[in-house]
């Protein structure tokens, strides 16, 4: 399915300008409409704010100062996408659950990784690690502290084992994939192993017009993440697509550990599907 609706998510954080930039050049490439929800309701909450009385007077407080930054970032959105179809809107609530009622109505929907050194002294949002196990369209996080390249795709690597989660994932990246000017498939094999994994997805790639090349990794243990973020590293990647793995348990998402370390850990732009 190609790329017509982008849902970009906006709040009071310092990293709105990166996934504004981001959702400008996509909205071109892919003649694209963008939907801006700028999520009022703060993202993160000190952990120095202890009790409900006080925990609803720093989030009314928050999001009383979100709605008045709310109207300048709008015109830098405005200028931004001068060229473009957009809307925008301004939301009170949980993010990940509006995201995923917008995301509905979306092919692709933007956000940023959490920030890992801000986890000893606040409560963070966890939306990449949520959104997209409940989105039904895929989700791209942004890594936090690397800018994003100019332009997002030139080589991509679709981390790869057969399951419905990668399934989804690489279907969901075609616009991406037939775009780009280099494909890698990667899969991490256990040692000793004899089948071509990655064969079948290159034929299916093929069929739909996209070449790729195999990087086979053996997995010698530890964490299939680190194989994957090293193997991405080493081959000049600059989007990584994978499945999104995760439960429920006790009505609370539990990540998969490849997924956490990668959404951990991230380098470049990583688009994920469950």
């Amino acid at each position: 399915m190609p790329i017509k609706t982008i849902l970009l998510h906006m709040s009071n954080d310092d990293r709105h300008a990166q996934r504004l930039e981001v959702a400008v050049g996509l909205a071109k490439r892919f003649s694209a409409f963008v939907e801006v929800l700028f999520v009022a309701s703060p993202v993160s909450m000190p952990a120095a704010v202890t009790g409900r009385a006080a925990s609803y007077a720093y989030i009314a407080e928050a999001t009383a100062i979100a709605h008045e930054k709310a109207e300048r970032i709008e015109q830098v959105v405005r200028q931004a996408l001068k060229d473009c179809s957009y809307s925008w809107t301004i939301e009170e609530g949980d993010h990940v659950e509006l995201l995923a009622a917008r995301a509905a109505y979306a092919d692709l929907a933007i956000v940023t990784q959490s920030h890992g050194d801000d986890l000893d002294d606040r409560v963070m949002l966890h939306l990449p690690d949520r959104l997209p196990l409940v989105s039904p369209c895929p989700t791209l996080v942004l890594p936090y502290g690397v800018p994003a390249p100019a332009v997002i795709g030139r080589h991509v690597v679709v981390a790869w084992k057969n399951t419905r989660e990668a399934g989804r994932a690489v279907r969901n990246a075609m616009p991406f994939l037939k775009a780009a000017e280099k494909v890698t498939v990667l899969t991490v094999d256990p040692p000793g192993h004899s089948l071509d994994r990655g064969r079948d997805l290159m034929i299916w790639l093929e069929r739909h017009g996209v070449r790729s090349g195999h990087q086979s990794n053996i997995h010698q243990g530890g964490d299939v993440g680190d194989v994957v973020i090293a193997s991405n590293r080493d081959l000049g990647g600059d989007l990584l697509v994978m499945g999104s793995y995760g439960h429920s348990r006790l009505r609370e998402l539990v990540l998969g550990g490849t997924t956490r370390t990668i959404l951990s850990d991230l380098e470049v732009p990583v688009l994920m599907s469950h």
